[in-house]
């Protein structure tokens, strides 16, 4: 018979014999993690592969001041190419007393120039491609400003001076590409009625966006010809930045959850290790009579390897089939992040997951499976004779070298692979030191006498005692630090942000305005408030070499060099600044005019130091100044703060809008409406529906998260299972001679129960301690905030790990005492 169909059939019988369940159980739950976020990171990528110019509605766009674009649309229709322009800006909606910050964008005839735009009649509505833009007078919205307005199709909502219908919901805009939501829900209008809005004023934030597009050659020529061009005040995007942007956000998440999801495979490979070791030892007289009748060795070799590759095959589908509707499961949590139509599921992640098994079973099953070739034909004559056993060096560095190596493979970064893999390894060693020390406690202290013998089961088998202790603790652990921990680190958090913190922002207020408003702020509002100037500079320049955002790795350095910083001037420190380096200028004997305080995180990412030489470009001007002196900003005070201050005396003379925020009691908020109808151009933010959306946001993504760890600590009961399976020959034989001596099965039962409640409660009690101890770590050393260990976490865990492996190991060991002693008694190797 060949050696493929003989290792199946051995494989199928084995299975039967419950030889190699919990192996296959491993690698199911093993592949599910890692092809599930493989599935999710695929989809959600296909979104946008491919996709890049429909992302940006265009083949590029440009953005700047309105009179910029002029000569460069000028060139865009001398080569033939297509071309449209649009505004964006950020606002407020009016409907009846209730307010809404939109994200507006106002469009002409031609938009999107790539892509298309998808709009519904109404809610549930199918969907249908837009024929042209909005009609003068109408808006399209997108669906979920219904919700949050309780508007209706066909109903009037204000935007600025002028009323509009609501015509359509848009349910797609290319360029907003639908592929994750914003915090402000988007509305569109015909630009041609953007100015009887009169919300755009001198220096408002706002996108003047030229679009263009052409075909290949001519897009080309296009930007050679703009490669010529002085492009001061004019950012260039292309497809591909677009697609970079969003690739970017996917892989970050794709490469979290891959590692979170490897943790699992770290955790069942034990269960691996500990199954193999012990399938081994049980085939040895099998393969002893097969050498007998003539096999050799590498002949047993090839039916270890094919035995494998059959169960990898078999497993593996099962955990990918198991992934799929993971997947599943995770767009649902993610419901309202994500677009709801994704393209149907590729194949890539099915290979993903299969090749996840064979990594698996190649790192924890292969060195153990192919020791058996060494076993002599002389066993069958010889108990004494088992062959040469691998070695467990060879075990562990396998088991290591692979899960370094697919660490590596789902970070694509060697450095975080080493970091990640570092940390796993420190803290299984951490558990494992800890475990095994409380196992050595209670083995010191346990005593004679009936009341005990529930140790005594932990006490003689320490080592298999200490990885369930560690495999079931860990996954114990990711869990509590991610629902208990994080809720308390949130609401810490929201504790540490005073009653009567500002929970509004009013931007882009003219000067014009700022007598006026600021009046009615104070006597009719009833705030006592300031406006501070705004004004947007570009950083061009430090100490007098060119800053481009290419000089910088990508991140929060690149982002900040390839935008406007908010700049401003004021005579004293804000509230919440603290200068940390130099001193503040009134404090000094000169006071020039030409100086910078730049806050402490900006300096920190861009390598500003004491003494260096700013020049930013403020509306075609520059500004330098010399550093003296930085500050730390308390941020989560949501007083006024900027990045960079001067004295009043420097930039006094350049365009600016105002902002101010304060604090407004819910029980007033029902002068907000008429706010915004006195003056259209100021666009209102609510700082508590801007947390609420990103607190929603967090605990979203948590969940997706939760269900990593809850993998985990699924691994980690299979690891019990397999730690019970490893120790079954001996279990019996114990609990068959303590019935023969008398003992009763209820007793025998109590026994192992209070065993298995004393394994759970130490996991839990070293996953609560540890949580409660990364928590109180991360809160005061990461974020800087007061939060107190929590005791209860160590209770939480104690119970949580009780419950979890008395439910789980009093299953396993039912069959235990289910069996006469006679019958045990006399066959106890027969299992």
């Amino acid at each position: 018979m060949k050696a493929w169909r003989y290792a199946l059939k051995l494989l199928l019988r084995d299975y039967r014999a419950g030889e190699l369940r919990l192996l296959a159980a491993a690698l199911v739950v093993s592949v599910a993690a890692v092809s599930s976020v493989a599935w999710l990171a695929d989809r959600v990528g296909e979104a946008t592969s491919g996709r890049a110019a429909e992302l940006l509605a265009a083949d590029r766009v440009l953005e700047g001041a309105e009179s910029l674009a002029d000569r460069f649309a000028a060139k865009a229709a001398e080569l033939g190419m297509q071309t449209t322009r649009s505004v964006g800006f950020p606002s407020v909606v009016l409907s009846g007393d209730r307010t809404q910050l939109v994200a507006v964008k106002a469009v002409e005839t031609g938009y999107p120039l790539r892509g298309e735009l998808l709009l519904q009649s109404g809610l549930g509505a199918p969907e249908r491609r837009a024929e042209g833009i909005p009609p003068r007078g109408e808006i399209w919205i997108e669906p979920r400003l219904l919700s949050l307005l309780d508007l209706e199709v066909g109903e009037t909502l204000s935007l600025g001076a002028m009323d509009f219908r609501i015509s359509e919901l848009l349910a797609l805009d290319a360029a907003r590409g639908n592929v994750f939501v914003s915090l402000a829900p988007q509305v569109m209008i015909n630009r041609a009625d953007l100015a009887a809005t009169d919300l755009i004023q001198p220096a408002s934030r706002v996108r003047y966006n030229l679009l263009l597009a052409g075909a290949p050659a001519t897009v080309d020529a296009y930007e050679a010809w703009l490669e010529r061009q002085d492009l001061t005040g004019i950012e260039v995007e292309r497809p591909t930045d677009s697609q970079r942007g969003v690739g970017e956000v996917i892989e970050r998440a794709r490469r979290f959850l891959g590692l979170s999801a490897l943790l699992t495979l770290v955790v069942a490979g034990v269960a691996m290790l500990m199954t193999v070791r012990r399938y081994a030892a049980r085939q040895v007289d099998r393969v002893a009579v097969m050498r007998c009748l003539g096999a050799t060795q590498r002949d047993i070799g090839w039916l270890m390897v094919w035995k494998l590759i059959w169960l990898g095959l078999f497993a593996g589908g099962i955990g990918v089939l198991a992934g799929l509707g993971l997947q599943a499961g995770m767009l649902a949590l993610l419901s309202g992040l994500l677009p709801e139509t994704l393209p149907a599921p590729g194949w890539r992640p099915a290979v993903v997951g299969w090749l996840t098994a064979y990594a698996g079973l190649l790192g924890f099953a292969l060195p153990t499976f192919l020791g058996l070739r060494h076993v002599p034909p002389l066993r069958v004559l010889r108990r004494d004779l088992t062959g040469r056993p691998t070695g467990a060096v060879t075990l562990y560095a396998a088991a290591l070298g692979v899960v370094l190596a697919l660490m590596w493979w789902q970070a694509s970064d060697v450095r975080l692979a080493l970091t990640v893999f570092a940390a796993v390894l420190g803290t299984l060693l951490l558990l494992g030191a800890a475990a095994a020390g409380l196992v050595w406690l209670i083995r010191r202290r346990q005593r004679r006498g009936a009341g005990l013998l529930q140790f005594t089961g932990l006490v003689r088998r320490p080592v298999t005692s200490t990885i369930q202790i560690v495999a079931v603790g860990l996954g114990l652990m990711a869990l509590l630090l991610l629902t208990v921990v994080r809720t308390d680190l949130l609401t810490a958090w929201r504790d540490r942000i005073p009653d009567d913190a500002p929970n509004y922002f009013l931007i882009n207020i003219q000067p014009s305005e700022v007598p006026e408003l600021e009046g009615y702020l104070n006597d009719t509002v009833g705030v006592d408030t300031r406006l501070y100037p705004m004004i947007r500079g570009r950083l061009v320049e430090i100490n007098g070499e060119d800053v481009a955002p290419e000089d910088f790795p990508p991140g929060r350095a690149r982002g900040l060099v390839e935008r406007e910083f908010n700049l401003s001037f004021r005579e004293q420190p804000a509230e919440g600044n603290r200068v940390i380096q130099g001193d503040w200028w009134r404090e000094l004997p000169a006071q020039p005019p030409d100086q910078f305080s730049v806050e402490q995180g900006v300096a920190d990412e861009l390598g500003i130091a004491m003494g260096d030489r700013l020049t930013f470009r403020v509306a075609g001007r520059t500004v330098s100044a010399g550093v003296t002196n930085i500050r730390e900003v308390q941020w989560d005070s949501f007083n006024v703060n900027f990045f960079v201050v001067s004295p009043p005396g420097l930039m006094e003379d350049f365009p600016a809008t105002y902002i101010t925020s304060f604090y407004l009691p819910p029980d007033r908020t029902d002068v907000l409406p008429e706010l915004v109808r006195r003056y259209p151009s100021v666009t209102l933010f609510d700082v508590g529906t801007i947390l609420r959306t990103v607190r929603s946001i967090i605990d979203q993504g948590a969940r997706v998260v939760e269900l990593m760890a809850s993998l985990t600590l699924v691994a980690g009961i299979i690891v019990l299972l397999a730690a019970l399976q490893v120790t079954a020959e001996e279990r019996r034989f114990e609990t068959a001679l303590m019935r023969a001596l008398g003992a009763t099965k209820q007793r025998i039962r109590r026994m192992i129960r209070w065993e298995l409640l004393l394994i759970g409660g130490l996991a839990g009690l070293l996953a609560g301690g540890v949580a409660a101890v990364a928590g109180h770590a991360v809160a005061v050393y990461l974020f800087d905030l007061e939060y107190a260990l929590r005791p209860v976490l160590v209770g939480y865990g104690v119970l949580a790990g009780a419950a979890v492996v008395w439910l789980a190991g009093g299953v396993g060991t039912l069959r235990y005492y289910r069996v006469s002693p006679m019958r045990l008694l006399r066959a106890p190797e027969n299992g």
